[in-house]
């Protein structure tokens, strides 16, 4: 569950990873949606970005994602992205 309640909490979902198909990660969302994010140049080159995301899915750990464009956050949960 998201812990921002604002109008911009719609441009924002969360996912639990299902699978990888390299370069994706396929997550199930909050409402059971399957969901295929895509991954930067950087990230599919970080052996260590995949071994987290194996980690994370694992773990059952709830990524947060951008819904428009579907990347991965690149700041934290509670972090404000105008000042990361």
């Amino acid at each position: 569950m998201l812990l921002d309640d604002t109008e911009n909490s719609d441009a924002i979902g969360s996912g639990q990873v299902k699978s990888i198909d390299f370069p994706n990660i396929i997550l199930q969302s909050e409402t059971g949606q399957t969901v295929k994010i895509k991954t930067t140049k950087q990230q599919q080159a970080d052996l260590i970005f995949w071994e987290s995301i194996m980690n994370i899915k694992e773990a059952e750990i709830w990524l947060p994602y951008q819904k428009e464009v579907q990347y991965l956050l690149d700041f934290d949960w509670l972090g404000d992205p105008q000042f990361t």
